[in-house]
């Protein structure tokens, strides 16, 4: 293993994820009404479409996809894929 550096560039904490959507709308829902994130209000200078939603010290950040179709699928849970995991 390697030897610890230490904190070179003095982090403190994780600010935020930022997640691409097939649509902010649902995944909106989601976050509010099942894990009780609440939204907040995101720069008004961004042209693109998303929504900040902040809860429990974490900011979630939720992108609406150029071309939702493209994004792959998801039939069912892989723990081997991109996840965040609350505690």
């Amino acid at each position: 293993m390697k030897e610890s550096m230490g904190n070179p560039l003095h982090l403190k904490s994780l600010n935020h994820i930022s997640l691409v959507c097939k649509s902010v709308e649902e995944s909106m829902n989601f976050y509010q009404d099942i894990l009780g994130f609440a939204p907040i209000r995101r720069p008004g200078s961004f042209d693109f479409n998303g929504a900040w939603l902040f809860g429990y010290g974490i900011g979630i950040h939720l992108l609406q996809s150029e071309d939702p179709e493209s994004l792959p699928k998801k039939k069912e849970i892989n723990p081997k894929d991109n996840h965040i995991s609350f505690q």
